[in-house]
C-alpha cells in the first residue's frame, strides 16, 4: 500500500515539472533572436501600411440599384468594371511599392511583444503569402514597463531613410501608442507573475521529491499543497492577464490603426502553453487536497481504532 502511495506521487511530480518548463518557456520566448518567435504575446503587423491608398470602390454598391438598361446600362457596367480594374491594379502596385519602400528604408514588417523583450523582422517570402514565415532581424531588451515604443521607432526609421518621411506623411494616429502602452504595463505585471508561477511550480516539484520518502506525513502534504496552490494561482492569474491584455490591446490597435493598414493579433501559441501549465498545476493542487483529506480520514480511523483497543483492554 505504501509503495502504491509513493508511485501515485509521480503524477504531481511530472506535472509540476512540465508546468515549470512551460512557464520558463513563456518567460524566455523571444529572448534570443529566433527562439520561439511564434510564441509572442502580441504581434503588430506593419506590412500593409501604404497599401490601398486609393481605397475600395464603394460607388457600385450605392448606384447598383440605379443602373440603366440597354446600351447605356452596358456602357455604365463596362465603365464601372474598368474603374475597378484600374483601382485594383493601382492598389496592387502601391502595395508592392510599399513593400519595397519598407525594405529599402529599414522598416520592419512586424513587431512582436514578448514577456522579456520585443523582436522585429520581415515576412518570408512575402507578407501576402498564405504561409508566410517570420524572418527575425533583431530582438531588443528594453525597460520592463516600456517594452515597445512603436511610434518613436517607426518615426526614427522613416526619418533616417533616403526619402526622409515622418509619421505625419502616413497619417499615423497618436492613439496607437496609447494602446501599446497599455500592453507594456500589462507585460510588466505578466513578467512578475510568471516568475512567481515558475518559481512556485519548480519548488512544488522539489517538495514532491521529498514526499516520496514520507508520503503520508501531514506536514509534507501541507507544504506541497501550499506550494502547488501558489504556483497554480500565479500561473492562472498570469494566463488570464495575458489573454485579456492581448485581446484588448490587439482590438484597440486594429481599431485605431486599421485606416492606415496597421493590424495586430494576439499570440495563440503563447496562450496555449500558459493555459496548459495552469491546468497541470490545478491537477497537482487537487492531488494534494485529496491527499490531505485522505490523511485526515486515516488519522481519524487510527484514533478510533486506538480508542477501541483501549476500551477493550480496560
Amino acid at each position: 500500500m505504501k509503495m502504491f502511495a509513493r508511485l501515485t506521487i509521480l503524477l504531481p511530480l511530472v506535472l509540476a515539472l512540465i508546468s515549470f518548463v512551460l512557464s520558463m518557456l513563456a518567460l524566455f520566448a523571444g529572448r534570443q533572436q529566433g527562439f520561439m518567435e511564434d510564441y509572442a504575446v502580441v504581434r503588430v503587423n506593419t506590412s500593409m501600411i501604404g497599401h490601398n491608398l486609393i481605397g475600395p470602390n464603394t460607388d457600385r454598391g450605392k448606384t447598383g440599384g440605379d443602373k440603366k438598361g440597354g446600351i447605356l446600362g452596358d456602357i455604365q457596367g463596362w465603365w464601372d468594371d474598368a474603374k475597378d480594374g484600374a483601382r485594383d491594379k493601382i492598389n496592387e502596385a502601391t502595395g508592392h511599392i510599399a513593400d519595397k519602400l519598407a525594405q529599402k528604408i529599414g522598416i520592419s514588417q512586424w513587431y512582436s511583444l514578448h514577456v522579456m523583450d520585443f523582436c522585429e523582422g520581415m515576412y518570408m517570402p512575402s507578407a501576402t503569402a498564405l504561409s508566410a514565415g517570420l524572418n527575425v532581424t533583431s530582438c531588443t531588451t528594453s525597460s520592463l514597463d516600456k517594452r515597445l515604443n512603436l511610434t518613436a521607432l517607426l518615426d526614427h526609421e522613416l526619418s533616417v531613410g533616403p526619402i526622409k518621411l515622418n509619421l505625419a506623411d502616413i497619417q499615423w494616429p497618436d492613439s496607437v501608442q496609447d494602446s501599446i502602452d497599455t500592453l507594456n504595463s500589462a507585460l510588466l505585471a505578466l513578467f512578475i507573475i510568471f516568475v512567481l508561477g515558475a518559481g512556485f511550480s519548480g519548488l512544488s516539484a522539489l517538495a514532491t521529491v521529498f514526499a516520496l520518502w514520507k508520503p503520508e506525513l501531514r506536514r509534507v502534504i501541507l507544504v506541497n499543497f501550499t506550494l502547488a496552490s501558489l504556483g497554480f494561482f500565479s500561473i492562472l492569474i498570469g494566463s488570464a492577464l495575458a489573454a485579456i491584455a492581448a485581446n484588448k490591446g490587439a482590438a484597440k490597435i486594429n481599431e485605431k490603426g486599421g485606416k492606415i493598414g496597421l493590424t495586430a493579433e494576439r499570440g495563440t501559441k503563447f496562450s496555449i502553453i500558459s493555459w496548459i501549465a495552469t491546468v497541470f498545476m490545478a491537477v497537482v493542487t487537487l492531488f494534494w487536497v485529496g491527499k490531505f483529506f485522505a490523511s485526515r480520514r486515516e488519522a481519524k480511523k487510527e484514533l478510533t481504532e486506538e480508542k477501541s483497543r483501549s476500551y477493550n483492554a480496560s
